[in-house]
């Protein structure tokens, strides 16, 4: 292995990046090959224009050319700021190049946040030294056009809506695009590179035996690899496949050794050592050859249906949130509806709803309502980590986008004085704990749609959805309101078994949202400790909430997420009543992280239709 990642600060952000081929040349003393720099260090970012996303995440491909009779050692150290100057994270990386050698590798930089960024690179080597800087950018998932803009601060948690169907989104912009295959390329190698004998690629593609990458006790759990050798010389070597836990333990490995002529093409299937335990398992795959050393991520489910988590229920759960529940109904909601000219369409009339919920703390959410009269079924969205959903406009639904409290600008400072990280805002304390008026807003956006009956909704027909913590939400949603919700699409959702997840979270070899959020609170706050923490978590849980789920869900789940442990997410789903997980459907995606594939949306819209055909029994 060339790189040994040692990673000293990372934020919770993602970004976008641009940086050119850097050749770089520095003229040491050491004995120099004739005609040759002694020591040349290429630098290229895997897409031509240095525009990544997450599923495309910033890599760069570096090649060291070493000329001289000396191995050279050393460091890369790479700093990355964001657009105000200030620094978000520092890695540095192990080198070693043999004498007369060309070593090629790549490495990733760990961003989680969209942006403009810029990098720092120093090189220190044995006969070496020099400095670049350069930028590039950071995409999140792909949203609306109008929000596709690097300098929008993207919190990371997002919402994943389903696609529109309506005639007011034939522009575009409503739904998830797709990237194309070839947005995504090989950095082009630069006139210095090319005319290295041994310069090149490795393409490497692993594919499971079932799409879906979950396996059960009776099949083997078999890949398909494909490595094509790109470089003029031939590649001696190994392509190891490296099997762990979500807690980072290696349970197998297997390893085939490489022969692949110069320009060739080597297929073959290996075979994985079936897991002793039902669960999500990361697999690792090593490509180690004469000239290349990389390894890429996969991940495969195990026994899904036996994954489970123990409950961590408090005693007084039920007496908790029917306190909650009796709290909020004292409060006068004083809804206000108000058209608002600026969403509203040839087709839909679009309402401003403003309310106030527990604490009489005001909210707010967007009415979309067909223009052709009649009677429509009703969907209720739920927005991701402090994420605005704006109108979502459908021909045969009416819509009710749900903005809870800590996303209107005008209250935030109330709801947040001292603009702490959201997830905990009075952490300490269950009875103020930013979650319990969260939750209890979904509550009243309901409540809202039981009032307003008059407005064309049809109330037999009341369906919930949302991304990541819009998902939960609808779920939370379901579970205190199981006699008015027909069924919940529920994308990524994040929240569940809080000990488990936390624990693989900051488990990680980079920490992620939330869990970069927990540690540093924790750290800030020692005399909150994270037992007091989970104490406060366990009341708000995905996990205590699926078994009060009494309608059918719509499931999905990455198995890359970096934001939840999918073992815990696939958990939660396992915990639905009989009855509920007998209607419902569990959809798994093994090369994806906290996003579902544009395709999916389209089973969403088929889900939407189907559960509102059946009105509910009153």
């Amino acid at each position: 292995m060339i790189f040994d990642f040692k990673i000293q600060y990372l934020s919770k952000n993602l970004f976008l990046f641009l940086i050119g081929a850097i050749v770089c040349y520095y003229p040491s003393t050491a004995q120099k090959a004739k005609g040759k720099d002694p020591v040349t260090v290429n630098i290229l970012p895997y897409n031509k224009k240095a525009k990544f996303n997450r599923k495309f995440p910033v890599k760069y491909k570096i090649q060291f050319v070493n000329n001289l009779k000396d191995a050279q050692e050393g460091t890369l150290v790479y700093t990355v700021y964001d657009n105000s100057n200030q620094e978000v994270l520092e890695n540095r990386l192990d080198v070693r190049v043999n004498a007369k050698k060309t070593l090629v590798s790549n490495f990733e930089v760990p961003i989680e946040k969209e942006g403009n960024y810029t990098i720092k690179m120093a090189i220190e080597l044995t006969n070496f030294n020099s400095n670049f800087e350069g930028g590039f950018s950071y995409i999140g998932p792909p949203r609306k056009s109008k929000d596709r803009k690097p300098d929008i601060a993207q919190e990371p948690i997002v919402n994943t809506p389903p696609l529109n169907w309506s005639k007011d989104n034939l522009s575009g912009e409503a739904g998830r695009q797709a990237l194309n295959a070839d947005e995504v390329k090989d950095a082009p190698a630069n006139e210095e590179a090319a005319s290295e004998e041994e310069e090149g690629e490795m393409i490497i593609k692993l594919k499971p035996s079932k799409k879906d990458g979950v396996f059960y006790t009776g099949e083997k759990i078999k890949y398909s690899v494909s490595i094509a050798n790109k470089y003029k010389v031939r590649q001696d070597g190994t392509f190891t496949a490296i099997v762990e836990t979500e807690m980072g333990e290696v349970i197998s490995t297997t390893q085939v050794k490489l022969k692949i002529a110069k320009k060739g093409l080597k297929s073959f299937q290996i075979e994985i050592p079936k897991p002793k335990k039902e669960g999500v398992y990361n697999l690792r795959a090593a490509t180690n050859t004469s000239t290349y050393d990389d390894t890429a991520q996969y991940a495969f489910a195990f026994d899904i249906g036996k994954i489970k988590t123990p409950y961590y229920l408090p005693p007084d759960f039920d007496e908790f949130w029917q306190t909650a529940m009796s709290d909020l109904a004292k409060v006068d909601p004083q809804y206000k509806i108000a058209r608002d000219e600026e969403h509203s369409t040839k087709y839909h009339d679009v309402y401003r709803v403003e309310m106030k919920g527990l604490d009489e703390f005001p909210f707010f959410g967007y009415l979309s309502v067909p223009k052709l009269k009649g009677k429509y079924p009703v969907i209720i969205g739920y927005g991701g980590y402090k994420k605005e959903v704006f109108p979502l406009l459908f021909d045969e639904f009416i819509s009710f986008a749900v903005n809870v409290r800590g996303i209107d600008k005008k209250y935030l400072k109330d709801f947040n004085p001292e603009d702490k990280e959201q997830i905990m805002l009075n952490a300490e304390d269950k009875n103020l704990y930013a979650y319990r008026g969260i939750y209890m807003d979904c509550i009243r956006a309901v409540d809202f749609v039981y009032s307003h009956g008059h407005m064309g909704m049809d109330l037999s027909r009341v369906l919930a959805f949302g991304g990541s913590q819009g998902a939960t939400m609808g779920l939370v949603t379901a579970a205190l309101m199981p006699d008015k919700i027909n069924a919940v699409i529920a994308s990524n959702p994040v929240f569940a078994d809080w000990k488990n997840s936390f624990a693989v979270g900051k488990n990680k070899r980079s920490l992620a949202f939330p869990s970069d959020a927990i540690v540093k609170y924790l750290k800030d706050n020692p005399e909150f400790t994270e037992e007091q923490m989970l104490e406060t978590f366990n009341y708000f849980d995905l996990q205590n909430f699926m078994p009060k789920v009494k309608c059918p869900v719509l499931y999905a789940v990455g198995l890359q997420d970096e934001f939840i442990a999918p073992g815990s997410a696939i958990a939660a789903y396992n915990k639905l009543p009989f009855d509920a997980l007998s209607k419902s459907e569990l959809f798994i995606f093994p090369d994806l992280g906290h996003e579902i594939p544009v395709y999916h949306n389209s089973f969403i819209g088929i889900w939407f239709n189907e559960r509102a055909v059946n009105r509910r029994r009153r």
